[in-house]
């Protein structure tokens, strides 16, 4: 394919790519049961094996890497949302503050019945792009190589390795996830209701800043900006060319990272000090090899018979918001104490047959929706309350997609 890329041809890779990402998230929220880790007792010793191996699959290729996609395409969505305002809406970066309210409000609600919502974690750390937006490109790429690399994590990295005394303090967000697992296994709804309208969001907020996530997902965020910015999505050619790069950047970092993880395994640190170290390691490999995600994706999206399968995606990745919430809204009943309780009968392997199971059920309603409305159900209430008007079309009609 030679000169522009048509733009609906340019949103259906991206939401192919969103799509992607959003079945691995649910394949790995399953296998963690919503973040509700209990195993069946009683498992016959195969079945428990097929259960290692499949939580040990599901983490090595979704963990890390599948909401490190999701930022990728959040800061591309903000590029291309911003511009689409530039020229119809006073103070665009305002009106954009406003939308990650929204969002963060809407990832609360989200959060009150699972906790480990990511929703309110991009809209908090999203808000710094509006300011970063103001900068050069050069500028741009020297932050997003800085948070990539993971900076704020090195100190401690440097201390463990310098000082053999050194302990990492214990991670709060461990013992907050302990108070909550008694709760989802024993209590009512009302009672998960209210130990996460603030211990089960203190533990995930903590989980986000001990593990040292913030830096990677803001840096991908800035990377996604970076790319819109770049008009590297407009050309067929530029976009090919930047996939080879990408994969052939994340076959090579992965090795490294995986050579440097066997490397920190000699050095014979112990409980935290080895995790403190490791995890650096890990943080850095899960980008190497969304790296390999993104351009393997891109590069097979463009061959015929790949790209066809592929495509299928699309309305999956369209319809994320409402396909996030709804994985939920699914999963957590049926795994948790207050619904069926099946994490007393089900474990890893088979959660993810219930995984597949839910995303064909999502896959087909969203290509059901999507062909009669032009925006899924909460795709449409956050875009009309950021436009603060219900005068939204949403059943497609000759007026398309009017209210952008």
């Amino acid at each position: 394919m030679t000169g522009a890329l048509p733009r609906a041809q340019r949103l259906d890779l991206l939401d192919a790519l969103r799509g992607s990402a959003l079945l691995g998230i649910l394949l790995l929220h399953a296998v963690e049961h919503w973040d509700f880790g209990a195993s069946p007792e009683g498992y016959p010793a195969w079945l428990t094996a097929l259960d290692g191996h499949a939580k040990h699959w599901a983490f090595l290729l979704f963990g890390g890497k599948a909401y490190a996609i999701f930022a990728l395409m959040f800061g591309i969505s903000f590029h291309i949302t911003l511009q689409s305002w530039q020229a119809k809406a006073d103070h665009p970066s305002v009106r954009f503050l406003w939308r990650l309210v929204l969002l963060g409000a809407i990832g609360y609600v989200h959060g009150l019945l699972f906790c480990g919502d990511i929703l309110a974690v991009i809209a908090v750390l999203g808000l710094p792009l509006v300011l970063l937006n103001r900068l050069g490109t050069r500028a741009l790429l020297a932050v997003a190589v800085l948070l990539l690399l993971q900076l704020p994590q090195w100190p401690e990295v440097v201390r463990v390795l310098s000082d053999a005394a050194y302990q990492p303090g214990y991670p709060r967000h461990w013992g907050l996830y302990g108070q909550t697992e008694p709760v989802y296994a024993h209590g009512n709804f009302a009672d998960v209701l209210a130990i996460n309208t603030w211990t089960g969001q203190a533990a995930k907020w903590w989980w986000v800043l001990e593990t040292w996530r913030w830096p990677q997902m803001l840096g991908l965020f800035v990377c996604g900006l970076q790319v819109g910015r770049s008009g590297v999505l407009h050309e067929p050619a530029r976009l090919r060319r930047l996939a080879w790069r990408a994969l052939a950047a994340g076959i090579a970092g992965s090795l490294l990272m995986w050579l440097v993880g066997q490397g920190v395994d000699t050095l014979g640190l112990q409980g935290l000090r080895h995790m403190a170290v490791a995890n650096l390691v890990k943080m850095l490999g899960n980008l190497a090899q969304m790296a390999v995600w993104a351009g393997g994706f891109v590069l097979l999206y463009g061959w015929a018979r790949t790209g066809r399968l592929l495509a299928l995606l699309a309305p999956y990745g369209r319809m994320s918001l409402t396909g996030y919430v709804t994985q939920a809204v699914i999963g957590v009943p049926f795994f948790y104490g207050f619904g069926l309780a099946m994490y007393r009968h089900v474990g890893p392997f088979m959660a993810l047959g219930f995984g597949i199971g839910v995303f064909v059920l999502q896959l087909a309603f969203a290509r059901w929706w999507l062909a009669r409305y032009a925006y899924g159900p909460l795709e449409w209430l956050w875009r009309a309350a950021t436009l603060r008007t219900l005068q939204l079309p949403l059943r497609r009609t000759s007026m398309g997609l009017a209210g952008n």
